[in-house]
This record gives structure tokens, C-alpha cells and sequence, in this order.
């Protein structure tokens, strides 16, 4: 407590008979200049700064000081609380220095000139801050009644200790505090579920700090999974939890607005182990659960699950800079600089040397924990997805794991919900530290196999540069009988296959030499072979008896460029997915492919350059799910037999020289037919009453394929007559591709479209015009088309949330876009006839309730903005003042070169704001 007068003297008192522990800076502490060890130790571990501020505070340095010790305090530590009291003062004289607290720092500036502007940034960020203003108080008694009763408020609340660095905690806070749903009564269980190490207690502690002394009681129940195995332990935290939200009160705890956090769950059963009950909080109450699991998560049927990710580039740099040490995981940051801390240079190089080959044993314990809750197919899956499988497409490594007998369905979503894998856009990801673990206990196991005379080549990876193949022997391979996953890259192997090992389930050879497989090269137990980049002419050499690869599923000879003829598919039964991308020299799919109607999903003939047919017996394919023959720019028809694949959801033909399209299967999804411009040549019409529209209508039969979604239809020299007027039967469209053509003046009624969502006309240089939009629209794209003077009214559009009109140098208006607050993101670069008073109504309607980016010309920054600064960067502080609810600030820059105006929103809780 600091400031002056009788005042304080009748707090302190009534602060100390309510119970609350409380430290006065006597004046025997203020003799000197500096402020004394002791009253420094007395602002570090108060968890409540009271700041009396009165009229001559200013005049005394050492206040001063102690003011800006209090608050860098504050800073440092967020669980730190600091309530300014404007005693016969107001908060915008202190905020600003006016009156007698500008008159002092005029006698400041001659003795101390170093700290002048840091004493008026504390008086600012004090004066921001929500206090008690005497004057808005009949007397001192009920000044002094208010202020003890908010302070033992907060001295029931007992708050966790943070990492002294706890970098991006902020926007994480910011993400739990939207799932904690303040405005609803009822009790709510939140969940935050992350791989070990990755900050999820950190996280929890933070969010618990930040929140507590909105609830009645709290509790931090941490290291639950280890209490809990223990009977003394689950007694233990039992009893934490009654102390801590009854402080021993008789208060009914199931009645009671309450905030509770239970760290580290492992098992359902922990819970009813300690007595929990999940459905026994009381109204209002908040649970927030931190586990490694998502499935006991889901089991405990908690709907608001967080799931924190590993710090960004710009996260890790400045981890880097606090540690001077990089790693992502909090968790191992910690090992890790409590190993360096004090360690010289070359020790320092000699561990990031070691830990290359090694994982430190401490981090490497700590992970491990998750690994070894892993049954044994779960454990071999993360292996193998550690050693090779990374960034692979989940879908083709399922595939291998299936072929090995692992049963990857249940395996992989295991491993996800334990946090040790993640998708992204369908691939595998794993942290690094969890990929080194993984290959450290290979590297283990594979040593102690060896040195027990096991054989126990489960993998291998041999790669060589592109320019230069790696010649070695076959009968290197001959002793590892076991191996089941081979990698080869650019190598060349010399001799006889006949002791190859003949187990393998998954060879991929980059670069295979040959022009065919060798007969003595036994492939029986493959599942998957990829070949590309191969030597193959053909699979089989002329005149051999070809294999029966009967587990085959997927084979992938793409970029084989002398490849002339497919394999013959009967030898191939359970083929499900075919890839031949790029093989230029293809001029035969074999008939056989017919036999594989009820098994092939997958068939991928993309510029395949030479490819001038199809096959009869291809349209057999019952099963086929994807047809891709894009870029084959010889191919000149599908055959009407394309109606009776009934499983065929995908089909794309970009750049080939069909004429027409046959009638296709009803649950056809996706169409692509980008630049088929023969598709859209009128035909003689001469002896027809038909327009071009109604005759292109016959030719294209859109109205048969209702469940369709995307279309695409780039660059097919469309004009206005050749829009199909059947387009407008597509209620299931979401995208529509349009770009690319010579529109002028687009009369297609689109709002009929109902679901369309993204609607692309990008580039149609001739575009003037356009009729409609529809209604749900999310994306409109319409960049480059420098012709085009006004949109389409966009007002009824109210879910749009991009638009992109870049390049539109004609562009006079956007009617409605002003009336729309949902649009995120606005591209206009270069649209430079659009009037002054025009943009800025567009920019005043859009900075009212969105968020993201404005890129639009301009050579000034409007004069309602409030804030300007010229220099090259910018920093102030937000007032925290402001109520809890969420408020936003708007961020212009002025480019000059080109001549562009970018508008930027944020959004941000003030309250939240974290010194990072």
C-alpha cells in the first residue's frame, strides 16, 4: 500500500481487522533515495498493490519509484492486482500529467532526466487502470467499506506460479476465455487436450489466474493423475478441494459459483476414484480438464475441448532470445535450460551435437509416458510413422499399416487422440521431439536385436543425389528376411534378386533403373509399390510370366516418362488405387483393367500426353470413385457407358479435346473441365429453331447431375450465348469456376443457385456486367477483370466474408458492400476510379463489425482516424480501464510505392493483454 495522509492510516487498520495481511511503506522506510530491500521484497510478493494517488504524489521521487516498481511487478506477473484510489484527484490529470502533476516533473527533469518518462508511463498505465475515485463516494467510511471488501474478494484467491517467460500465452487465453461461455448459468466442463509438453498446466494456470475471482471458490487440483493412484493421495485431494472452494465454511458446496481445474486426467476412473462428480458443481461453475486423451474427453462429454498447438516461428524466436536455447515444448524448454543453465560455449555446442543422435534422457522420459500407455500395434504405427511416414497422406499410409496387419483405423485414432500424431490437409504430422524419440527407440531395439543375433529389419531408407546413382549389391539385402518396409531412392542394385528379402509389404523406389521387373524379384507380399521417376517401359519384360501380386493395393508409376503400355490387371486382383501421373510415352490402358470393377477407387491418367482412348472395359468400373485424365490432350471422348458408374463422384478433365460430355451418373460431386475448348464450339444450328444456349443445354445435360458440388469451367472460351441455361438447376452447387472467359455482360441469374458458396469469374477480361449474386455467396473472386465498372448488388450477400476485385481498373462501385459487417477480407488493389467519399464509406460500414484485412488505394489515411503516426513503427498502451466485453482496435498503413491503403482490425479483450 503506498500514498499519504490520515487516509491510509484508517484502511490500513480496517484492512488488518479483516484478517487480510496487509504492508504499509512506513516512513522509516523512505529515508534515502533508493528504495529499500525490504520494501522491494514487500511489492514482489503482494499479490494486491493499493495505490493512493493524491494531490502531491508526484512531487516525491521516491513514490514515483516506488509506482514504477509496482508496476513492472504487474507486468511481469499478471496474477498481480493494482487498484489505483484517486483520493481529492482526477484519473485524466494523472493519466496526462495536468495540473500539480505536470508542475513537479518540470523540478524531475534537472535531477533525474533518465527516469522522468519512465514515472509518467506508470502514472499513465496506473490512471488506466479500474480504481476507486473518492469523489464518487459519500464519505471516507464508505470509501475505506468498498475497497475492503473488493481487496478480500481477491485475497481468497490463491494464484498459480507461471514460467517467467511465458511466451504466447496470451491469444490462448483468449481462445479458452470464448469457450468458457460467461454469459450462460449453466455448469460447463471445458477441455484442454495436447501431446506432454506442450503447455497444457501452463495454460490452465494462466487461465485460472486470469479468471478466478469471477466464481465464489476455486481449486487447482495439479498432478491429479499421480495424487490419484495412491490412497493418500486421493485423500489429499479431496481434502484440497473441499479446503479450497468452502475455506471451511458451511456454505453447501453444490450451491456454490465455483472454478475448478483438474490437471493432468489419465483414466475416467481417477475421477470417481477421488469422488468427483462432474454433474455436483453448482450453477455457473466452470471445469476445466487437462489431459493427453481426447477419447476420455469425449467420454466425459465435454463439448468445448482446446487444443492448444506448438509456438510459430515468431514464438519460437523470441523463446530463443528470453532462453537463448530453441525448443517448441514448454515442457522440454524446461529440462533443457535447467541441463545448460551456467555451461560454457563449447559445452553448449558439445549437447546440440549430441541431441541430433540422442534426445536428452530427461525430455526423452517425460514423452515417453504417452508411448508406454500404447498397446503393441500402436506402438509399432507411431515407429513406423516416425521413420518414414511423416507428411504422407493419411489415407495412403493406412493403407500400408492395414497390409502389415495393424489395424491402423483404430491405431491412428489412438495416436491422435493421445496427441502424438495431428492431420493436416490429410497428412501425418508429428513434433519433432516426438519423431527423435521415436527414432531413438528404433535406433535401441535394432541394437539390441543385433547384439542378441535377432534379426529385426523391420525398415530401411538408402537415398542417393538424383545426379549421382548409388550402385550397390543385392546380396546386401539377403540377411534381412524380416524387412517389411523398403525405401530406395536413385539406387542401383547389381545381382541376382532371388534372396531379396520377400516379406515386404511397402517398397518405394525412386528412380527405379530398369526397364522391368526383374522375374527373379518376387513381390508376393506387397501391398504397395511405388515406383516413380521409374525406368519402366513396362512393368513386366516381353515374353515373362508376369507375377500375381495378389495383397497389391496401390501402385504408383507416375513420372515414368517411358512408360508405354499399363501392366496387365488380372494379375492384380485387389488393386484399389492406380496412379500413372505424367507418363508421357502411355499409349494403352489394358483391357483387363474391366477386372477390377468391384476394387478400383482411385484412377489418376493426368497428362498422360499420348493417351488418345479409353478402354470399353474401364466403364465396368463399378467402384471407381475418381477419374482423373486431366491434360491427356489427345483424348477426345468418354463414352455414354460413363452413366452406369454409379460410384464415380469425382471426374476432371482440364485440357483435353473431348467434344462432348455424355450423360453421367446422378451422384457425380465434383466436375472439372477446365480449358475444354472444344466442348463449347457452336455447331451448325442452321437448320434449328434452338439458340446456341438451348443446343449447348442438349450437349451438356448439367440437369441430370443434381447432387453435383463444384464445377469447373475455366478458360473454355465461353461467352454470354453459351452459358447453359440448365446451370440453374444445380441446387446443390457450392463452387462454381467461371474464370478465364469472354463474359460481357453475364445475365445468368445466380441467386437461383441456392447453396452456392464460391464464385469465381477471375480474369474474364471482357466482363462489364454482371446480373446477380447469390444470396449465401461466402467468396466472390472477380480480380483482373479490367472491364468489369460495378459489381452486383452485394447487400442481400450477408455471409459474405471475402472479396477479391484486384485489378479491376474500371471499378467505379460495389453497391451494398458499406451495408455488410460479416466481410473479412477486401482486395481492391488497383482499383483506382473509385471516388474518395465512396471508400470511405466503405471503409467506416466495414470497420464497424469485422475482422482481418482492407487492401485498397489511397494516398492518405481518412481524417476520422484519430491516431496517426508517420514513423515505421508504432506502440502505445491500452487503456485497461475499459468494460470486459470485447472491443477492437483498427490498424491503417499507408504504402507508398505502390499507392495503397491497407486496413487492418484486430480484435482483442483488453483485459487479457499479457507482457510478453
Amino acid at each position: 500500500m503506498c500514498g499519504g495522509g490520515g487516509f491510509i492510516d484508517h484502511l490500513y487498520i480496517n484492512l488488518k481487522r479483516s484478517g487480510i495481511h496487509t504492508f504499509k511503506d512506513d516512513e522509516a522506510l523512505k529515508r534515502g533515495e533508493n528504495l529499500s530491500p525490504t520494501l522491494l521484497k514487500a511489492i514482489k510478493s503482494s499479490k494486491v498493490h493499493l495505490v493512493v494517488l493524491t494531490e502531491n504524489y508526484s512531487s516525491s521521487m521516491w513514490c514515483l519509484d516506488e509506482l514504477m516498481h509496482i508496476m513492472e511487478c504487474r507486468r511481469n506477473n499478471p496474477g498481480h492486482v493494482v487498484v489505483p484510489i484517486f483520493y481529492d484527484v482526477e484519473p485524466r490529470d494523472v493519466r496526462r500529467q495536468r495540473g500539480s502533476f505536470g508542475a513537479y516533473f518540470s523540478k524531475h527533469e534537472a535531477r533525474h532526466p533518465e527516469k522522468v518518462q519512465k514515472w509518467k508511463d506508470a502514472l499513465t498505465e496506473v490512471a488506466n487502470r479500474l480504481g476507486h475515485v473518492r469523489a464518487n463516494y459519500r464519505s471516507e467510511v464508505e470509501l475505506i467499506y468498498e475497497i475492503t471488501k473488493e481487496i478480500g474478494k481477491m485475497s481468497t484467491i490463491s494464484y498459480m506460479q507461471l514460467p517467467a517467460y511465458a511466451v504466447g500465452i496470451r491469444p490462448r487465453v483468449l481462445d479458452i476465455y470464448k469457450l468458457l461461455c460467461f454469459g450462460s448459468d449453466d455448469a460447463q466442463t471445458i477441455g484442454i487436450c495436447g501431446m506432454g509438453g506442450i503447455g497444457k498446466t501452463t495454460l490452465a494456470k494462466a487461465v485460472y489466474n486470469q479468471f478466478s475471482d469471477r466464481f465464489e471458490g476455486t481449486s487447482f487440483l495439479e498432478n491429479f493423475k499421480e495424487y490419484s493412484k495412491k490412497p493418500e493421495g486421493k485423500i489429499h485431494l479431496q481434502r484440497k478441494l473441499l479446503s479450497d472452494i468452502t475455506k471451511n465454511n458451511d456454505q453447501v458446496f453444490r450451491n456454490r459459483r465455483v472454478l475448478v481445474v483438474i490437471d493432468d486426467v489419465e483414466d475416467v476412473d481417477q475421477l470417481a476414484s477421488v469422488g468427483i462428480d462432474l454433474s455436483c458443481f453448482g450453477p455457473g461453475s466452470r471445469i476445466i480438464i487437462t489431459s493427453r486423451d481426447m477419447h476420455l474427453l469425449e467420454l466425459l462429454k465435454v463439448e468445448n475441448i482446446y487444443l492448444p498447438n506448438a509456438l510459430n516461428s515468431e514464438k519460437s524466436l523470441k523463446l530463443i532470445r528470453l532462453h537463448a536455447f530453441r525448443t517448441r515444448l514448454p515442457l522440454a524448454m524446461e529440462v533443457l535450460d535447467s541441463f545448460l543453465f551456467k555451461r560454457s560455449i563449447s559445452e553448449w555446442k558439445s549437447t546440440l551435437k549430441s541431441l541430433k543422435s540422442l534426445p536428452n534422457d530427461n525430455i526423452q522420459a517425460k514423452l515417453e509416458i504417452s508411448f508406454d500407455a500404447l498397446n503393441a500395434f500402436q506402438k509399432d504405427i507411431f515407429l513406423d510413422i516416425s521413420c518414414f511416414f511423416i507428411g504422407v497422406d493419411k489415407d495412403y499410409v493406412r493403407c500400408i499399416l492395414d497390409g502389415c496387419d495393424l489395424y491402423p483405423d483404430i491405431g491412428l485414432s489412438v495416436l491422435k487422440e493421445r496427441c502424438l500424431i495431428t492431420f493436416h490437409d490429410n497428412r501425418l504430422m508429428m513434433h519433432d521431439l516426438l519423431r527423435d524419440m521415436g527414432r531413438h527407440i528404433v535406433r535401441e531395439r535394432l541394437q539390441k536385436n543385433v547384439k542378441d543375433g535377432v534379426d529385426y529389419g523391420i525398415m530401411l531408407i538408402l537415398k542417393a543425389e538424383v545426379t549421382s546413382v548409388e550402385n550397390l549389391e543385392v546380396k546386401a539385402f539377403s540377411n534381412l528376411t524380416m524387412l517389411r518396409l523398403l525405401q530406395l531412392s536413385h539406387v542401383h542394385l547389381n545381382g541376382s534378386y532371388a534372396n531379396f528379402p520377400n516379406r515386404l509389404r511397402w517398397l518405394c523406389w525412386l528412380g527405379f533403373p530398369l526397364h522391368s521387373i526383374p522375374t527373379d524379384f518376387r513381390l508376393g507380399s506387397l501391398v504397395i509399390l511405388d515406383m516413380q521417376y521409374s525406368n519402366l517401359k513396362r512393368l513386366w519384360g516381353d515374353g515373362k510370366q508376369p507375377q500375381s501380386l495378389k495383397e497389391l493395393k496401390y501402385l504408383d508409376l507416375s513420372h515414368s516418362i517411358q512408360l508405354t503400355d499399363t501392366p496387365d490387371f488380372s494379375n492384380l486382383p485387389n488393386l484399389e488405387k492406380l496412379l500413372l501421373i505424367n507418363c508421357k510415352s502411355l499409349v494403352r490402358v489394358h483391357k483387363s483393367i474391366g477386372t477390377l470393377h468391384e476394387k478400383l477407387i482411385l484412377l489418376n491418367l493426368k497428362d498422360c500426353t499420348k493417351l488418345g482412348d479409353l478402354p470399353l472395359e474401364l466403364y465396368m468400373l463399378k467402384s471407381l470413385e475418381t477419374l482423373i485424365v486431366s491434360g491427356c490432350v489427345k483424348l477426345e471422348r468418354l463414352d455414354n457407358a460413363l452413366r452406369d458408374m454409379k460410384s464415380l463422384t469425382t471426374l476432371k478433365a482440364n485440357y483435353t479435346a473431348i467434344t462432348q460430355i455424355p450423360y453421367m451418373s446422378n451422384q457425380l460431386e465434383e466436375l472439372s473441365l477446365d480449358g475444354c475448348k472444344e466442348l463449347w464450339k457452336v455447331r451448325d444450328n442452321t437448320h434449328s429453331d434452338e439458340s446456341p444456349q438451348a443446343t449447348l443445354s442438349l450437349l451438356f445435360p448439367l440437369n441430370v447431375i443434381s447432387c453435383l458440388k463444384t464445377l469447373r469451367l475455366g478458360s473454355c472460351n465461353l461467352s454470354d450465348e453459351l452459358v447453359p441455361k440448365n446451370l440453374g438447376s444445380l441446387s446443390c452447387l457450392e463452387e462454381l469456376d467461371l474464370q478465364g472467359n469472354n463474359f460481357r455482360n453475364l445475365q445468368m441469374d445466380f441467386a437461383g443457385l441456392s447453396s452456392l458458396q464460391i464464385l469465381k469469374v477471375d480474369s474474364c477480361s471482357e466482363l462489364q456486367s454482371m446480373f446477380s449474386l447469390p444470396k449465401r455467396l461466402r467468396s466472390f473472386y472477380a480480380s483482373n477483370c479490367i472491364m468489369l465498372e460495378r459489381t452486383p448488388d452485394l447487400s442481400e450477400c450477408s455471409v459474405l466474408q471475402s472479396l477479391h476485385l484486384t485489378n479491376c481498373f474500371n471499378l467505379v462501385e460495389t453497391p451494398g458492400l458499406d451495408k455488410l459487417k460479416t466481410v473479412g477480407v477486401i482486395h481492391m488493389e488497383m482499383c483506382n476510379r473509385i471516388s474518395t467519399d465512396y471508400r470511405e464509406s466503405i471503409m467506416q460500414g466495414w470497420a464497424v463489425g469485422a475482422n482481418g484485412g482492407i487492401f485498397i488505394p489511397g494516398s492518405s489515411v481518412p481524417n476520422w482516424v484519430s491516431f496517426k503516426n508517420e514513423r515505421h513503427s508504432i506502440s502505445f498502451t491500452v487503456p485497461e480501464s475499459l468494460n470486459a466485453d470485447l472491443v477492437g482496435f483498427t490498424l491503417w498503413l499507408l504504402l507508398k510505392n505502390p499507392c495503397l491503403c491497407v486496413f487492418l482490425q484486430f480484435w482483442v479483450d483488453f483485459k487479457f493483454i499479457y507482457n510478453e
